[in-house]
């Protein structure tokens, strides 16, 4: 308790001069329970407690606790100050505290003169250096040193705070629970079990990375960090003792001393410990246990440090991790749409291919098989027609020499009908003008016939019906031909099929980098094996394990196939694109030209045919004024009786009608000439169009084979591309999203841990002592348990100092005895 400045202590005579620094109020030295004066105990507890605050000192160092700091002193000089703290407690045997004691030592070292206010607990505080008295107040022990080398002063007061363990110990004999004492004298297996609990936790709201690039609050608990030892002995009656935990190691009295540490904080050890050891025993006594313990800075500790930074690093690396993962969840969902886009465009292509397919093998194959078929056939007749064209000029010129010889004989009539009558008998002969006359029929009969071959347009059978069909199938066949070659030519062109087969390749390449050897499925395998390397559990091992690995592979023999599948449509394409580039555009160019010139052809021939009609019905009105003027002749020759002038009249209309004859064999011959002429083209661009032909056909049967790969290629690419979507679906659902999720996972866990590290060691740095050191000091506190020993000495001695007393009661020496202690 704390005295007002006012109240003195009378202090007892002094053993020795007590340190000047020490005036004010006074606590005396207060007596032991039994009423004497701990003058020997006091001397032995501060060799004992002097021992423990080296150590507490030797601890501070090894635990990476800061060096002393300077104080100024009076006069410019710097006295440097290290105050330690050593909590005493005794405990009986069972764990059960029995007193606490708090032990102050300051340690000054320099030259000059200070002033320390030291915080104490003033409930029975006493001097261990002497008799002198302190200055208290509001709790800190105040003094002025005069330090020339090294200064100590040292006291001892009751513990009135809260200790930061709880130490239980439990103790079976043969199996059986028992308290202490009931393990003294005694025979048999014992086991003894040590539970020691750090009870200084608190919980605290901590602030920690959530792994996805922001924060996420958790309430922990955190304790203020402590290490300590447990040291007992197995005395010389107990063997065969064995322990899991302890450092075990002779007395060097028969002995076995047992030694435990203890790491007392999460994460790296834990709040509570249990621990202990068994032994066979004969006459059986509980040895004494000694626990010592202390505050430790995590963060500072040489021990403990690399522990916290490893803790970081996990956390780093789990945030790591996740970044890694979100990426390349980010691309896969990238694959996935572009998956979709391709499946899309692969059942866009394989349809379109099927369509072509069927297109070219179906119809235009077929058609242009007919197309060649019909173009030989109309080469071969107009081969015929050409031959006939050039019989039928050669007939017309050979008509137009022979009207010519008629017109000239007709003149020679006319001539010579003078000597008519000479030859009267034998024109009226049947050898003579009826034989002309028949042979003129005839004639007109053969012209006739010809005119009737010629027929029109839209009579069918007619040679101008014949050649005007030929002339508007060569039109559209020269519209289909310069069509069908625009098409192809699309098609060959740099957009049509090579840009298809230019996606289809870039696809592929995309594909093949991620199937390569460090492509992104080996990264992603990668970075799972990394997170199964950092141990992130078993559950998550396990899902990594048995399915996200597995799934990478069966997406990696997806992305094979489709890959294989793009591989079978990119080689269709090229097929396609070659037969299109050397066959089918080169025909399609050919069979334009040649449909052209046959067109022209045609409407050549056909502009012939017209002109040699209108000479062939030029050359029958001439038969017909032919067939007059013999008529009229026979007629004369026959009716001589008329007179040789009508005889002469009709030979004027012979001769008239043979010069009409003339002129129209004459433009016979003329037209039947341009007749041959154009059916001579018509049968030249026939040769082309049937050549023209038969590449159409060869390349259009090579299209609608390479249209057929083709489409089994994209068949097989669009079955393979779901498995493509699917798998890079699955991929970031069940992998790269759950190997982020653990990413996340594993940094806030680590952060968690790291964080309740971290606020520990603000704790081990603000709370380290039990009540507080000087301003400018080291303070260092320490806790030491005693839990006594249990071996029947205590009830002897009780008998022991029972029978004295009677002894001294009976001397008559109990006044003095009184006298001398008390005095």
């Amino acid at each position: 308790m704390h005295h007002p400045p006012d109240r003195r202590v009378r202090p007892r005579p002094q053993c020795r001069a007590a340190p000047r620094a020490f005036s004010g109020p006074r606590h005396g030295t207060p007596r032991r329970d039994d009423g004497g004066w701990p003058m020997r105990r006091i001397h032995s507890a501060t060799r004992r407690i002097a021992a423990a605050a080296a150590a507490v000192a030797v601890a501070a160092l090894a635990t990476g606790e800061p060096t002393a700091r300077a104080a100024s002193a009076a006069g410019g000089d710097q006295v440097d100050i290290v105050n330690t703290e050593t909590v005493q407690v005794y405990m009986d045997a069972d764990g059960t505290v029995e007193s606490s004691r708090v032990y102050e030592q300051l340690v000054l070292k320099g030259t000059g003169n200070v002033t320390v206010k030291n915080p104490v607990s003033t409930e029975g505080l006493r001097n261990l250096d002497g008799f002198g008295d302190f200055d208290v107040e509001d709790g800190e022990q105040i003094g002025t040193f005069d330090v020339d080398g090294v200064t100590r002063a040292r006291s001892v007061s009751d513990y009135d705070g809260t200790l930061p363990l709880d130490i239980d110990v439990s103790y079976s004999l043969d199996g059986k629970e028992v308290e202490p004492g009931d393990v003294v004298g005694e025979a048999g297996d014992l086991k003894v079990e040590f539970t020691v609990e750090n009870v200084t936790s608190e919980s605290q709201e901590v602030t920690i990375p959530d792994g996805k690039g922001g924060t996420v609050t958790r309430t922990v608990d955190v304790a203020i960090p402590m290490v300590g030892s447990l040291t007992t002995v197995a005395p010389r009656n107990f063997t065969d003792v064995k322990s899991d935990q302890a450092n075990m190691a002779g007395d060097g009295k028969g002995g076995i001393k047992l030694t435990f540490t203890m790491t007392l904080f999460p994460p790296i050890g834990a709040a509570k410990a249990t621990f202990g050891y068994t032994a066979a025993i004969e006459d059986g006594v509980v040895p004494r246990i000694d626990v010592s313990a202390l505050p430790v800075n995590p963060l500072k500790s040489p021990s403990f440090k690399t522990a916290a930074t490893s803790y970081q690093s996990g956390a780093d690396t789990g945030t790591a991790l996740a970044d890694g993962a979100l990426e390349i969840d980010t691309n896969l969902l990238k694959l996935r749409d572009g998956a979709s886009d391709l499946l899309a465009g692969l059942l866009q292509l394989h349809a379109g291919s099927e369509e072509l397919q069927t297109g070219l093998a179906g119809k235009a194959a077929p058609g242009a098989k007919k197309l060649a078929a019909g173009a030989g056939d109309l080469d071969d007749g107009l081969g015929l027609i050409d031959d006939g064209a050039g019989k039928a000029a050669a007939g017309a010129g050979a008509l137009a020499d022979g009207t010519g010889t008629a017109h000239a004989g007709s003149t020679k009539l006319r001539d010579g009908l003078g000597q008519i009558s000479d030859g009267l008998s034998q024109l009226s002969s049947s050898e003579g003008l009826p034989k002309a006359a028949a042979a003129v029929d005839l004639l007109k009969a053969g012209v006739d016939q010809i005119l009737a071959g010629f027929g029109s347009v839209g009579q069918t059978g007619t040679l101008m019906d014949g050649l005007a069909r030929i002339e508007a199938g060569a039109g559209q066949l020269s519209a289909g031909a310069t069509q069908l070659e625009g098409g192809l030519g699309q098609l060959a062109a740099p957009s049509g099929l090579p840009a298809a087969k230019g996606g289809v390749d870039q696809v592929k390449a995309g594909l093949d980098q991620s199937l390569a050897a460090g492509g992104s499925l080996d990264q992603l395998a990668a970075g799972l094996n990394a997170l199964l390397a950092l141990d992130c559990g078993p559950v998550c091992q396990s899902v990594i394990t048995n399915q996200i690995l597995p799934g990478v592979a069966t997406s990696r023999t997806n992305l094979q196939a489709a890959s294989g599948g793009l591989g079978q449509v990119s080689a269709g394409l090229a097929s396609a694109i070659s037969g299109l580039t050397q066959q089918l555009v080169p025909g399609a160019h050919a069979l334009a030209a040649g449909a052209a010139d046959l067109a022209a052809g045609a409407t050549q021939a056909k502009a012939g045919a017209g002109q040699l009609k209108g000479g062939v019905v030029q050359v029958r009105d001439g038969l017909e004024a032919l067939d007059a003027g013999l008529a009229s002749a026979v007629a004369g020759v026959l009716q001589l009786d008329g007179g040789a002038s009508d005889a002469y009249a009709g030979s004027s209309d012979l001769a008239d009608g043979l010069g009409t004859i003339d002129t129209g064999a004459g433009t016979l011959a003329e037209k039947l000439g341009l007749l041959a002429d154009g059916v001579t083209q018509v049968h030249d661009g026939s040769g082309q169009l049937a050549a023209g032909a038969d590449e159409l056909s060869t390349g259009i049967t090579s299209a609608a084979e390479g249209s057929g790969k083709l489409a089994d290629g994209l068949g097989e690419a669009a079955k393979g591309a779901p498995k493509l979507v699917d798998g890079a679906g699955r991929l970031s659902t069940e992998g790269s999203k759950v190997i982020a999720g653990k990413g996340a996972d594993t940094a806030q866990n680590y952060g968690t841990l790291y964080a309740v590290l971290e606020e520990g060691a603000k704790r081990a740095d603000a709370e380290r002592m039990a009540y507080g050191a000087p301003s400018d000091a080291v303070g260092l506190t320490a806790y030491t348990y005693v839990i006594k020993a249990e071996d029947g000495e205590g009830g002897r001695n009780w008998i022991r100092t029972a029978g004295g007393v009677v002894l001294l009661a009976a001397g008559g020496g109990v006044m003095l005895l009184r006298r001398r202690l008390f005095v």
